[in-house]
């Protein structure tokens, strides 16, 4: 008999265990499933999501870079004709290469009122008298040309006041140019 006992506890010990794992396990197991199907679906979104930021951030990127282009192409051609901004920097540069601004004039092109509209840029010229050595007129000359802003130098004309010729006049003719705001294309 003490086979039988042994076989009846072996019987009820695996049926226990099986009503065990149908009871408790088995839902657990469904439950894990569910959640392991919706943790499958986040990570979907979360690619699909990541996908999409990095695309915007890429957009953001060339926003910059093309806002940066556009800021430098403004400084160069100037919306508006800004002279006091012009005068400042060109009184700037003189104090920076050490010579003396005698003079300074500006005188905005004359556009006829037909060709108004038809002009995309307007043009002013600019008329220096700067005292300095030759050298430290030079540097002006070279920094004024190398500005943000659009100069064109058309002519330089030097001369000595003095016999000792340490220090020189020079007179330049520059060209600067905005943008016509009544252009149209």
């Amino acid at each position: 008999m003490r086979n039988i006992y042994k076989i009846i506890i072996v019987v009820l010990v695996f049926i226990i265990s099986v009503f065990l794992l149908l009871v408790i396990v088995r839902p657990a197991l469904l439950r894990s499933g569910s959640h392991l199907a919706r943790i499958t679906d986040e990570e979907e979104s979360n690619i699909s999501l990541n996908s999409e930021l990095d695309s915007y951030l890429k957009d953001r990127d060339q926003y910059y870079l093309l806002n940066a282009e556009y800021q430098k192409l403004a400084m160069e051609l100037p919306d508006k004709d800004d002279t006091l901004t012009l005068t400042n920097e060109l009184y700037e540069i003189a104090r920076y290469t050490e010579t003396e601004i005698n003079s300074l004039t500006f005188t905005e092109e004359k556009i006829a009122e037909d060709d108004l509209k038809k002009t995309p840029t307007k043009e002013i010229s600019i008329d220096i008298v700067i005292e300095g050595s030759y050298y430290e007129i030079l540097n002006y000359i070279n920094t004024i040309e190398i500005m943000p802003r659009i100069i064109k130098v058309e002519n330089i004309i030097m001369q000595s006041p003095t016999e000792d010729f340490n220090s020189l006049l020079a007179f330049i003719n520059a060209k600067t140019y905005f943008v016509n705001e009544y252009y149209r294309n």
